[in-house]
């Protein structure tokens, strides 16, 4: 018997484990040694990829449930294959020109943004898509200003630099000028334009116990507005999910569903799961994270697959989008899929801001 060198027995075990999860992932029916040699290694017997499925299992990397029968990948070998994929994504020209097409549709609301990407991700992936965003005190202060609404009210607008628009209707004791109110804008974003929202606050505060400053003239106003960033900031992160239903249609055990709809739906405990994954992405070489089945913390995600990807303003991570389905999920297409709707979500909310900047201007 002819034996191989070590590096070439190794990569036909690699070539027929990417096979078998490949084969399982577009038919979802166990695969078998005869199928393995007919579609890729028709010079090798079937008993010798029998012999190369048998250790695979024993490795850890095929389940056989039942004796008789062909094999299916365990969570190691999607694990093994996303590791591979993750050096030769791609995506199909149809459809990366049918997402840039969306980009370009309403880009100047930024909640529309996050709902319109959650959907775009639910709709090609056919599983539930998600986007969460920094929480607001985190966000760097692009602009706070007080426009006049009517006698005795204003509008407070905060802009941030990662897109994120907040308004607040105050109503104030004293009357302003229009040049006056121009002052108090100048003033204030003279000082708090480049801060985080969190340090902004601090700011302002100091500033409201001096008399002599612009701030003061608005002192009420101030304070209102400063409590109402305070009751927005203790929200956390913002996270918007779309495309339940298509866990449900996708599923084979309701039971499964109930306890991933339960994760889901109690958003907190999502949410932190995703900013943890955010702060690992943020320090990280790689852009994308794939969690499949017990590699989720929690038990109620050990039957699905999240792959995830930060996205960015400049070098700056503002976000995390991904989506959540099924472990015989097409990990190529999907990872290629949530890598580059990352990007242009970062380089929308970039255009966003740079238009904003060019307005001031």
């Amino acid at each position: 018997m002819r034996i191989l060198r070590p590096e070439i027995a190794k990569e036909r075990e690699e070539k027929i484990l990417r096979m078998i999860v490949q084969e399982y992932v577009e038919t979802r029916k166990p695969v078998g040694s005869e199928l393995v040699a007919k579609k890729g290694l028709p010079n090798v017997s079937s008993a010798t990829i029998r012999n190369i499925m048998k250790k695979l299992e024993e490795d850890g990397y095929l389940f056989q449930p039942h004796s008789s029968g062909g094999r299916i990948p365990t969570d190691k070998a999607y694990r093994f294959y996303v590791d591979y994929l993750s050096k030769i994504q791609t995506i199909a020209a149809k459809e990366r020109q049918r997402i840039e097409e969306e980009y370009k549709k309403n880009t100047d609301e930024i909640n529309r943004v996050m709902v319109q990407t959650c959907k775009m991700l639910s709709g090609l992936s056919h599983s539930a898509g998600f986007v969460l965003t920094n929480s607001v005190k985190d966000h760097i202060v692009q602009r706070l200003d007080f426009l006049p609404l009517g006698p005795g009210s204003l509008l407070a607008v905060l802009v941030t630099a990662e897109g994120s628009v907040k308004h607040w209707p105050l109503k104030i004791n004293i009357a302003l000028t229009p040049a006056r109110l121009l002052t108090l804008n100048n003033f204030i974003n003279e000082n708090i334009a480049g801060l985080s929202v969190a340090e902004a606050q601090r700011v302002l505060w100091e500033y409201m116990d001096r008399p002599q400053t612009e701030i003061a003239l608005l002192a009420d106003a101030a304070s209102r507005i400063l409590k109402e960033m305070s009751l927005e900031t203790s929200s956390g992160d913002q996270l918007y999910i779309e495309g339940i239903s298509s866990l449900i249609e996708n599923s084979e055990d309701y039971s499964e569903v109930a306890q991933t709809l339960k994760i889901i739906e109690e958003r907190d405990k999502f949410a932190g799961i995703l900013s943890e994954k955010m702060k690992q992405l943020s320090a990280a070489k790689n852009n994308i994270s794939v969690s499949i089945g017990a590699e989720n913390k929690i038990t109620e995600l050990r039957n699905l697959s999240i792959i995830t990807t930060a996205y960015k303003v400049g070098e700056k991570t503002v976000g995390i989008l991904g989506i959540v389905g099924p472990k015989h999920m097409e990990y190529t297409r999907m990872m290629s899929l949530v890598n580059f709707i990352g990007e242009m979500l970062g380089n929308t909310i970039e255009n966003w801001q740079i238009s904003l900047e060019n307005k001031d201007d």
